[in-house]
């Protein structure tokens, strides 16, 4: 049965978990399909037409409106399509298929954009015959938001680049700590740099994220003056060196969908240090060391244990296995054969 793939993702973001997501399964389809993206596309670091058999292109003329229209395709056969970011297709031979990341706009944000995407995306959900969800921790929030969805959820976990975030045993450890990605107040920036001051022995490294705010910038010189650096966006291969050469990686987050550094780090044989919120439990399990921003103390006496040679490795070695579990070619499966999984009882219905 033939896929149609809505692109728009990389239309709305320059990089990010989404567009990673994306290309990481679509790329690996192997039947019939045909990929719709906006011109704009190309600016996304992702976005590689050489990725995809076929590509057509839309204008991006007034996208701040046409990114929340929904789609139609004048196709006379059953087909599925998969849309990027929560759009569906009316045509009523469509099988409509939604992945389902998170909840952060349902949690955290009231503004005007966080109202027209919290519509679009249950009406999406709400037309679709199968839902993914990327861990458990969204799809008991999926059932909490749209208690009367009824169509198939499936978790699927995300995955992680196995060929380019391995552990490199000749690297040597240094006294950094990591913080990777976005800084929104969930993701407890301002935790992170309280427990690095207390840290006196290590600099704290933030990758990615954008420019500090004015804010950031404050705080860090106040707390950790001269033993911060910022870098901003790192080829795999550089990010590789940097996990592997760290002393752990810290990701007090207290909302993520799936947490794709958790498992990069781990597989590159940096410890993870974070807290036990929403899907971060069920990603690590027992390969991290937890820690609670409601005790400073507590989480600088669980980071500390790191220090100990032998309980270093054994989370090295915990880490390891626990990234096992992960690949984007075990999702992009699991992705092709939830597909079948819906055709199947949307042709009996």
């Amino acid at each position: 049965m033939k896929i149609i793939y809505d692109d728009i993702i990389y239309s709305l973001q320059k990089a990010g978990g989404g567009s990673v997501y994306w290309t990481e399964v679509t790329k690996r389809n192997k039947r019939e399909s045909v990929h719709y993206a906006y011109d704009n596309s190309k600016e996304n670091f992702f976005y590689d037409e050489k990725n995809f058999n076929n590509n057509e292109k839309w204008s991006s003329f007034l996208l701040i409106i046409k990114r929340y229209l929904n789609l139609y395709f004048r196709e006379k056969k059953a087909f599925i399509f998969h849309s990027s970011l929560y759009r569906y297709c009316k045509n009523k031979n469509a099988i409509n298929i939604t992945t389902v990341h998170d909840f952060t706009y349902e949690y955290y944000r009231k503004d005007l954009k966080s109202i027209l995407h919290k519509i679009q995306k249950k009406r999406a959900v709400m037309h679709s015959d199968g839902v993914i969800c990327i861990s458990e921790n969204t799809k008991d929030d999926l059932r909490k938001f749209y208690p009367k969805y009824n169509g198939i959820i499936k978790v699927i976990y995300n995955g992680y680049n196995t060929e380019n975030f391995f552990y490199d045993s000749d690297i040597e450890k240094t006294k950094k700590i990591l913080f990777i990605g976005a800084r929104t107040d969930y993701k407890r920036f301002d935790y992170a740099i309280e427990l690095c001051s207390k840290l006196t022995n290590y600099d704290f490294v933030v990758v990615g994220g954008g420019e500090f705010s004015e804010n950031e910038k404050r705080l860090l010189d106040a707390k950790l003056k001269n033993r911060y650096q910022k870098m901003n966006y790192l080829t795999d291969a550089d990010l590789r060196k940097l996990y592997n050469s760290a002393f752990c990686l810290l990701y007090p987050s207290e909302y993520e969908g799936f947490g794709i550094p958790v498992i990069e780090a781990q597989a590159c044989g940096c410890p993870v240090v974070c807290q036990a919120r929403s899907s971060i439990p069920e990603v690590a399990k027992d390969s991290a060391i937890y820690i609670d921003s409601t005790s400073i103390a507590e989480s600088i006496k669980a980071i500390k244990q790191l220090e100990d040679g032998a309980i270093y490795a054994r989370f090295v070695s915990k880490g390891l296995e626990n990234a096992k579990r992960f690949s984007w070619e075990k999702c992009s499966k699991e992705v092709d054969d939830f597909y079948l999984e819906v055709i199947a009882k949307c042709q009996k219905v």
